[in-house]
């Protein structure tokens, strides 16, 4: 038997002198696609919620809508052009809907297929509709192929995003947490740790009890930010940070910090091979989001779209 994926290529190239011949077709009567209901608005409202803690804005609805709308056209496109009966994927899946129902009267697959789709089950099976909209985007992609990026466009992006960009100063340290009742410790704390020249290791053993990390390696500000609060980092940064000595005391939302600088790597400008596979992705992506708007623009001139 042949493999699955094997076919979903066969599939594809089969469909591509179809695609493109309904793409030149013009009728007076267009199907319309659209509007969406009321509760399919109201679900996209609340999947935004759910990801964002937030309610969409007007232009983020009017967005989310026309990709609702897109995705109709093109299951409805899929659909007329035979994606589901040619799709082993789908007919695997419609095969399982109709058995799970109990609709079966010892038919072969094939039959159990046929019947599925005289009741419109692929209609309303969003596996079946996700499935067929990702069919039909690869047939757009077939007919509009992205445009590969070359060394010239990614050396392009390159000094478009990064020139003058640094990779974050990173720092290590030890850190001495006072808590608020011990305030006014800090100064004699400090003053005996530099006169002596106290290993930190040793110092640390002064810290108030916490789940404060007393040790950070090779971190950035901000991640040090996230680990002590803004507070802590806004101190630090108008402190001088000289290594091997104990600093303070510096505040923070928790209390009072005694800090132990071992070394501080400064950030340095970003190179071209660092992010090279980054810029070629992030360029692929765009080329085939451009070469999708150019295939929904063309397939949109098959039907009537309405927005409301």
């Amino acid at each position: 038997m042949t493999k699955p994926h094997w076919l979903f290529f066969i599939l594809i190239g089969g469909l591509a002198y179809l695609f493109e011949s309904s793409l030149a077709l013009q009728t007076p009567n267009r199907p319309a696609i659209g509007p969406i209901s009321e509760s399919r608005i109201q679900g996209l409202k609340d999947e935004w919620r759910l990801l964002h803690q937030d309610v969409p804005t007007p232009e983020q609805l009017s967005e989310l809508i026309q990709s609702e709308i897109d995705n109709d056209m093109l299951f409805e496109f899929g659909v007329s052009a035979g994606l589901v009966e040619g799709d082993p994927v789908t007919k695997m899946r419609l095969t399982r809907n109709m058995l799970f129902l109990g609709i079966t009267d010892n038919n072969s697959d094939e039959e159990l297929i046929e019947k599925a789709i005289s009741l419109e089950l692929h209609l309303n099976d969003e596996v079946i509709k996700r499935r067929v909209v990702q069919l039909t985007e690869q047939l757009l992609l077939s007919r509009y192929p992205p445009t590969l990026p070359t060394q010239t466009d990614i050396a392009k992006a390159f000094v478009q995003r990064y020139s003058g960009v640094k990779t974050p100063s990173r720092y290590s340290l030890y850190q001495v947490y006072l808590d608020p009742a011990r305030a006014s410790d800090a100064p004699r704390l400090l003053e005996r740790a530099r006169s002596h020249g106290t290993d930190p290791e040793m110092v640390l053993t002064t810290s108030s009890p916490s789940l404060l990390p007393s040790k950070l390696l090779s971190v950035t500000l901000d991640q040090i930010r996230s680990q002590l609060g803004d507070l802590f980092v806004d101190e630090l940064k108008n402190s001088d940070l000289p290594t091997e000595q104990w600093l303070g005391p510096i505040n923070s939302h928790y209390g009072i910090h005694l800090v132990w600088i071992t070394g501080i790597n400064l950030g340095a400008e970003i190179k071209l091979e660092d992010v090279r596979p980054e810029l070629e992705y992030d360029l692929r992506m765009e080329a085939r989001a451009d070469a999708l708007a150019r295939g929904y623009a063309e397939l949109r001139k098959n039907y009537e779209i309405r927005l409301q």
